[in-house]
């Protein structure tokens, strides 16, 4: 019986299999690089299922991630059109000094990227199952504690559902009926929200005209270091993530104007930046910015700025890259504020006019697209004074305003709002939608678009709904435009309620 091996429950970690190597599929791996090499159309579609961390070869990862860069610039990706890009990279000895790339492009096989990207993935999800057991098996050999453990396959089990479509199903009966009344904001209340819960705002404006220190302004009030934004609150938040991708050290300058030494602790706790471009093109690699969040535990994330996030931001890919990047952050429950440019005019109000549609931002559609709140400022570069518009609304419109900021100290405050029941009020007879529009859009142009005489007409309606007002069909002259009056007296009294 001395060839009977007899049963140890405390074997070391090695019998029992904790240092084995972990899940792969090296083959898999290989045929994916070599197909985007030779079908690079095809990378966009195996990105959207791995990323260069799935790869465990360190080769095939350096050339996962240089085929994508090459793709984002536009630029060739064949065996000579990366050896130059690895050897810039000074990797090239890993790849036999090139030879390597050419062995690997030479391979085509008959499966597509697809195919071969499910299977990579497929072995990650093992490693990550295998990583779990080993953790437990280590635990319970060393005494872990029984709860430690379980919180363990709770938190893995957790972790699986987020990241599985079925996890977000929903009947329909709730997701369309069981909504608040009101939008539920992350900054502003009521009708009145700027940035609503689930949907990306953008802030957009020339250089200089403040959007910077407005969209801090914001950040800091979510943190409780101030106590609203531009006088309407601001949710809490766990902690913001900011990424100052477009001069960092002139984003943490205007940002030291508005704290002091003893806000260290709250900064600390709960704000992080990352100076300069995220470590991928967001065209290359969609799902950079949900990890990033995920590493810091962020729960909010300022974009400063989208040019800096993907590659010609005027091209359908990059605008839908960036759309993608911000729809798969928002669905996990991080809410995004991004800043943004408009088109190039001339430089400030000195050289263009002011925007007053989404298509004046720069970029392809899809960007403001993807977006539940848009908000324009302009003015001429270092103005006290520039203007406000509410360009794309998740609720009521907000604004038009004149924001005055104290540069010294970076506050902005309202300096001046248009008053709809005030002009109503002081009109000489019935208002029109038209009318009140001009004024309210238009004052210097003097001819509003259709749109802008439409909000004109839902602001009238409003006062209507409230009592504020009456409306009068067919009196308000060309057109048979309806007329509106004010519901007070010259005095500004109410009638009795009859």
């Amino acid at each position: 019986m001395d060839n009977v091996r007899q049963f140890n429950p405390h074997n070391s970690a090695d019998d029992d299999g904790l240092n084995r190597t972990p899940p792969a599929d090296p083959h898999a791996e290989r045929a994916l690089i070599t197909r985007c090499i030779n079908e690079p159309d095809e990378f966009r579609t195996a990105a959207d299922i791995v990323t260069g961390d799935d790869f465990t070869d360190s080769t095939y990862r350096i050339l996962w991630d240089v085929i994508g860069q090459q793709l984002a610039e536009g630029k060739p990706t064949d065996p000579v059109s990366l050896r130059a890009e690895i050897e810039l990279l000074g990797q090239l000895r890993l790849f036999s000094n090139g030879a390597l790339i050419w062995d690997i492009a030479r391979e085509m096989g008959p499966g597509d990227a697809e195919h071969y990207a499910e299977l990579i993935h497929a072995k990650t999800r093992l490693r990550r199952i295998d990583d779990l057991a080993v953790r437990l098996r280590s635990g319970i050999l060393n005494g872990g504690a029984i709860d430690d453990l379980e919180e363990q396959i709770t938190g893995h089990v957790q972790q699986r559902a987020t990241t599985t479509t079925g996890s977000r199903f929903i009947p329909g009966g709730s997701f369309i009926l069981d909504r608040p009344d009101t939008v539920p904001a992350i900054w502003g209340e009521g009708d009145n929200v700027l940035w609503a819960e689930g949907e990306a705002l953008i802030i957009a404006g020339p250089a200089g005209v403040g959007k910077t220190t407005v969209g801090q302004q914001v950040l800091l009030a979510a943190i409780g270091v101030r106590p609203h934004a531009l006088g309407m609150a601001v949710r809490p938040a766990k902690r913001v993530l900011y990424l100052a991708s477009d001069r960092p050290q002139q984003a943490a300058r205007s940002m030291a104007r508005m704290v002091t030494d003893e806000h260290r602790d709250i900064l600390n706790q709960h704000l992080v930046f990352w100076p300069g471009p995220p470590p991928k093109d967001f065209i290359k690699d969609p799902g950079v910015l949900l990890r990033l969040c995920k590493q810091a535990d962020a729960d909010i994330v300022c974009l400063d700025s989208l040019k800096d996030m993907a590659g010609e931001l005027a091209s359908e890919e990059g605008g839908q890259a960036i759309n993608s990047a911000i729809q798969r952050t928002l669905v996990e429950g991080v809410e995004v504020l991004a800043l943004h440019h408009h088109r190039k005019q001339g430089g400030g109000k000195e050289g263009g006019k002011e925007p007053t549609s989404l298509d004046e931002l720069y970029g392809s559609t899809w960007i403001t697209a993807g977006a539940g709140s848009v908000v324009s400022l302009w003015g001429a570069a270092g103005d006290p004074i520039v203007s406000f518009k509410h360009l794309k609304q998740p609720s009521a419109e907000c604004g038009p305003w004149r924001l005055k900021h104290d540069h010294p100290v970076g506050v902005t405050e309202i300096w001046h709002e248009v008053d709809v029941l005030d002009i109503l009020a002081h009109a000489r007879g019935q208002l029109t939608a038209q009318q009140l529009a001009c004024q309210i859009y238009s004052p210097d142009k003097g001819k509003p678009s259709a749109s802008e005489v439409e909000k004109a007409r839902r602001r009238l309606e409003q006062l209507v709904e409230k009592g504020l007002a009456h409306r009068i069909p067919g009196g308000g002259g060309r057109g048979n435009s309806a007329g509106y009056v004010a519901a007070f007296s010259s005095s500004g009294e109410l009638p009795e309620a009859s």
